[in-house]
């Protein structure tokens, strides 16, 4: 391999006069407080003081990689392969340095340090030393920019990483943190040393770090040695070693990038689900294991290399962009996905059930090759509608009211998947759905006995605890049911019958009904007896069959209602839905 090890600082990197390019394949800024926290710990931690003379020591930051030598002046940009997390994780510190020597009248210290974050051409325009597309134009105008004249709100996951860095870097160094730090881990130190002279010591520990410097102006030797570097110990993550391998070999970039402008446009679709354990990688192995082959996060990347063929990369990127709409649908469902039509509204009640009421992930698997079965008109909308429903009335039974382990469903979630993208006709995705989905989740369903023991125990109070969104469910489902219709009502809320300020068992599922919210608000705290004409006013089936039949209600009574709503429930939407 043509490549020049060399050992370096980042004072002569940053020195240098080159640009930075981070590539097309890297992933976006990513590290998290606790690596941010680590690293400027371990910089201030170097340091140590004598006579009020500040010490420096030795840091080693590791390897980083790079297209081109930042040694030779040419006006080539230098492509960070290898190091970008590091490189911008200073960049931020440098400018959280450099404005609060501003803010402390130290204006020339402050131009200083910002000449190692931005530079100028030979005609004397500036030049930034990071060039990121990812975050263009925030980290500009936040990180890069000494007036911050231009700074808009993060809108994207990077970007609010890069915000809680600079803020978290801020913090840190206030004199009075930064002093504290020193008192307590650093030899030497007490509050007469002076603040200035410590940051320009912390600015210095930076500038004199080592590193290993790998350059090659061979781009295809540069992504191989990405992936040598990155194949042990806490590496990048299968996603980004995925993406690295996708970018190397798609790499016709006219008349336009194919590989770039697919992932972005994967990156906008996932970043709608805006819900902040749901990230790229969380989806990829969805996706893997609905089209593949069931995997471990750390057989992903793996196995990407065994099974999709280099002929299929491009055809690999759209499945990747067109499942992430699917994807979306199910944790962000919303009635426009569907142009609001009526026939739709179950679907996304549905979706919203699993994501929102029950937490389920791993259904997202099979959810996806269902969507996607029904776009390739593969499987009937009568057959569409009784998977899903099937999947919603079973997590209820078996995750929401039975906890039962969620590994058990993830073979049956990724096989039925698999089989059904498989499918050419509407009668294979039925026999897949029926043989793989269905007679695999029946063995997992609780007897009556078993769902009434459970059942009986779910609550609903003004605190917020994971058991009042399965108990508001279940009381939603039964409203239905009196109401014969399959769409929640809009204007319910839930009632405690015996309010809830009242004792024992008030919270129970035996005491509770739906009413219309501002019958709820009219309801407040009175005692039943009270109550009754107030409920009366309702629209509801259930709770005028519920007034005409308890004249009186007591704490007594609660328990023997919640097995009846159990037995009511399980006979109702168990029964028929899933036997």
């Amino acid at each position: 391999m043509n490549i020049k090890p060399a050992e370096k600082t980042i004072r002569a990197l940053l020195k240098s006069g080159r640009q930075f390019m981070i590539p097309r394949f890297q992933r976006e800024y990513s590290w998290e407080k606790k690596n941010s926290e680590e690293f400027l710990d371990d910089i201030i931690k170097g340091l140590s003081c004598t006579n009020r003379k500040i010490d420096l020591s030795s840091y080693f930051l590791g390897t980083m990689l790079f297209i081109g030598n930042y040694d030779e002046k040419n006006d080539k940009e230098i492509q960070v392969v290898d190091g970008q997390q590091r490189i911008i994780t200073i960049t931020i510190l440098f400018s959280a340095i450099s404005d609060i020597f501003r803010e402390k009248g130290e204006d020339k210290l402050s131009e200083l340090i910002f000449s190692y974050i931005m530079t100028n051409d030979d005609d004397g325009n500036p030049v930034r030393i990071i060039k990121s597309e990812s975050s263009y134009p925030f980290f500009s105008y936040y990180i890069q920019d000494r007036e911050k004249n231009k700074v808009s709100e993060p809108s994207s996951e990077e970007e609010i990483c890069i915000q809680s860095t600079y803020k978290l870097f801020k913090n840190r160094l206030e004199e009075k943190n930064l002093k504290a730090f020193l008192l307590q881990n650093c030899d030497g130190f007490d509050n007469s040393v002076d603040f200035i002279d410590i940051l320009k010591a912390i600015r210095d520990q930076v500038l004199n770090c080592l590193f290993i410097s790998i350059s090659t102006d061979d781009s295809k030797q540069a992504y191989r040695i990405f992936e040598i570097l990155n194949a042990k110990g806490k590496k990048l993550a299968a996603i980004d070693l995925i993406k690295n391998r996708l970018f190397e070999k798609l790499r016709k970039t006219e008349p336009a990038d194919f590989a770039k402008c697919k992932w972005n446009e994967l990156k906008s679709i996932i970043n709608e689900c805006d819900v902040s354990s749901v990230g790229i990688g969380t989806f990829y192995r969805h996706f893997w294991n609905s089209c593949y082959k069931q995997a471990g996060t750390s057989q992903l990347y793996e196995r990407f290399l065994s099974m999709v063929k280099q002929n299929e990369y491009e055809a690999f990127l759209d499945s990747l962009v067109k499942n992430a709409k699917y994807y979306v649908q199910i944790i962000k469902p919303s009635r426009d996905d569907y142009d609001n039509k009526k026939q739709y509204y179950w679907l996304v009640q549905s979706f919203k059930v699993l994501t929102d009421y029950f937490s389920i992930a791993q259904v997202r698997v099979v959810l996806m090759a269902i969507l996607w079965a029904k776009d390739e008109d593969i499987i009937s909308m009568k057959e569409f509608k009784k998977a899903i429903l099937f999947l919603e009335n079973f997590h209820f039974a078996y995750t929401a009211v039975m906890s039962g382990k969620a590994n058990r469903l993830d073979g049956i979630y990724s096989r039925t998947a698999i089989k059904l993208r498989k499918c050419t006709t509407k009668n294979q995705a039925k026999s897949v759905l029926e043989t793989y989905l269905y007679n695999s989740l029946k063995s997992l369903i609780p007897t009556e006995d078993q769902f009434t023991e459970k059942f009986v125990e779910l609550c609903y109070s003004k605190k917020t605890t994971p058991l009042n969104m399965k108990c508001k469910y279940a009381l939603l489902k039964l409203n239905c049911h009196y109401q014969k219709q399959e769409i929640f009502e809009d204007d319910s809320s839930i009632e405690h019958i015996i309010p809830e300020s009242e004792g024992k068992d008030v919270n129970n599922i035996g005491n509770l009904i739906i009413l219309e919210g501002n019958l709820n608000v009219e309801a407040d705290n009175k005692k039943y007896l009270e109550k009754i004409p107030v409920y009366k006013k309702s629209n509801y089936v259930w709770v005028k069959e519920f007034t005409s039949k308890h004249s009186s209600w007591t704490n007594d009574m609660i328990k023997d209602r919640a097995k009846e709503m159990a037995a009511l429930y399980y006979n109702k939407f168990i029964q028929d839905y899933l036997r």
